[in-house]
């Protein structure tokens, strides 16, 4: 049994009713994700689940959410605390019923990847970066680099974007940040 997509949507409407930039985000980055899933042949279901429910929990209190939790996530999430809605999100997409670890996993690792990602990881987590409303110079120019059709360097370009803005605000990045940049550097050699 499949979760119904207009449900979804409808539940994530109303969750995200009193913040309607969110809720505006989130359509964002369902209909960059869709661009993606049919470029590299994806998915368009499980892709637009998990582009609705990425940032379910985004405005849920943090205890709320570790009672749902590991105690291994909980002390993550406590360490980095932008983790809080990505895991709270992947546990309820659970709680609805949902049972596609694929779709699981990219809303869980949206915040900043892991290695050996699915492509529906990677799309959901570049799709968050780069979605039409964003509008900063480097979520522009990853756009740019994306639609061209190179979602490797598109991923490098917003990890590393995101390290020198973390380390400039004194925020040690997480140690899978790193990872990820050097294996996307790998895989770009040729580009960078």
């Amino acid at each position: 049994q499949m979760l119904s997509i207009r449900v979804v949507k409808k539940l994530v409407k109303k969750k995200l009713m009193s913040h309607p930039d969110r809720y505006k985000h989130t359509l964002g980055v369902v209909k960059m994700a869709k661009i993606l899933a049919k470029k590299y042949n994806v998915s368009k279901y499980n892709t637009t689940i998990a582009a609705l429910l990425h940032d379910y929990c985004k405005y849920d209190n943090y205890k709320q959410i570790e009672k749902k939790l590991s105690e291994e996530d909980c002390i993550e999430c406590q360490k980095y605390r932008v983790l809080y809605h990505s895991y709270g999100a992947a546990n309820f997409y659970f709680q609805l019923g949902g049972k596609n670890l694929d779709i699981y996993n990219a809303i869980r690792n949206h915040v900043f990847g892991r290695l050996n990602m699915t492509r529906l990881e990677e799309i959901i987590l570049i799709s968050d970066y780069t979605e039409f409303n964003r509008t900063y110079k480097s979520c522009i120019e990853c756009r740019e680099i994306l639609l061209k059709g190179n979602l490797n360097l598109a991923i490098f370009e917003s990890t590393k974007f995101v390290i020198d803005y973390l380390l400039k605000d004194n925020v040690t990045p997480h140690h899978l940040q790193y990872e990820i940049l050097n294996y996307y550097e790998g895989l770009c050699k040729k580009w960078i």
